[in-house]
């Protein structure tokens, strides 16, 4: 199976760490990734002219879709002409398989900004379990933007089961910024200063902390505060669960690839489910060792890049039987 990845503006090397026998197109780069390429062997190639279902037979696209939506305040005219030249590729070549991986914060229907009978599947990193979606569309939260994909870091730094679930400091750590965001276009709301206001005499936040710091301020907490971003998850969400921190999280719809869900004892609406659901951990040793236990299992099976590859491949392998 030849496969070529195109991640328009370089934003998740995920894919490639999960095929590595895969060639990886960009058309630019956001960030500077020199030390991933070098990790993980990785040569971005930005000449397109190759990709064609004569050298490929499996095409897999990472974009964030929202920013192509016109009329939007975060419509990106750069980010519309690379969806039209991978567009164009995909409407004049016939690839055994057609894969699109939006990495856009949104829960919003991919399908309503490109749709071609030519794409097979949709992986949507935000796909809300409450809303209706196209039936080619599926949920995949491992894939994001940043410095560090988050395939990387579940490559990188889940720790072993006896420092997951080892005794910790009795502390709720938190570090991270604080904003508001609105969006009427979406409907999207997001106020972390209100609620971090209402709960911050109960939180250990040293401030900035360069991220090995972190890593280890996270692993050495009992809890972990993890708070709504503009889109779920965040990428906090992973450094959290990756680190053997117990997870308190703001409550989302998001829906993970999988049936197993983390303990509903460890999620808050409000400042008052907050509150109680800290007094209750911190006092029921128990319980937050069967939590911890659970999270730990959900992670240990799935954050792996086997099962990963897995996961998409069944849905390349469904189609080939077709």
């Amino acid at each position: 199976m030849r496969i070529a990845i195109i991640d328009g503006v370089n934003q998740d090397i995920g894919l490639k760490i999960l095929f590595p026998e895969a060639d990886y197109f960009i058309n630019n780069t956001e960030l500077d990734k020199t030390a991933s390429f070098n990790k993980f062997n990785i040569t971005p190639n930005s000449d397109w002219s190759s990709i064609n279902d004569q050298n490929y037979d499996v095409l897999f696209v990472v974009v964030a879709l929202y920013d192509a939506f016109p009329n939007t305040e975060f419509y990106k005219q750069h980010i519309t002409n690379i969806v039209k030249r991978f567009m164009h590729i995909i409407h004049n070549n016939n690839f055994k398989f057609v894969a699109i991986f939006d990495n856009y914060d949104y829960d919003y229907d991919p399908t309503i900004i490109i749709s071609h009978p030519k794409i097979n599947i949709f992986f949507k990193r935000n796909y809300n379990k409450t809303k209706k979606y196209n039936s080619n569309v599926v949920p995949f939260p491992f894939i994001m933007f940043g410095d560090k994909a988050i395939i990387e870091k579940c490559h990188d730094e889940m720790v072993t089961k006896e420092e997951y679930l080892k005794p910790k400091i009795n502390r709720i750590f938190f570090s991270g910024s604080l904003f508001a965001h609105n969006d009427d276009f979406q409907k999207v709301y997001i106020d972390r200063v209100k609620i971090y206001d209402e709960i911050k005499d109960t939180i250990h936040n040293p401030g900035f902390l360069y991220y090995h710091s972190f890593i280890q301020e996270l692993r050495n907490s009992k809890f972990s505060l993890d708070l709504l971003g503009v889109g779920n998850p965040n990428k906090r969400t992973f450094e959290i669960l990756l680190s053997g921190s117990l997870i308190i999280s703001q409550y989302n719809d998001l829906a993970w690839p999988f049936e197993e869900d983390f303990s509903p004892e460890t999620k808050f609406k409000n400042k008052e489910e907050y509150f109680q659901i800290i007094h209750r951990l911190s006092n029921d040793h128990e319980l937050y060792q069967k939590c911890l236990q659970q999270q730990f299992e959900i992670v240990n099976k799935y954050f792996k890049l086997d099962w990963l590859k897995g996961y998409i491949l069944q849905y390349v392998n469904k189609k080939e039987e077709e």
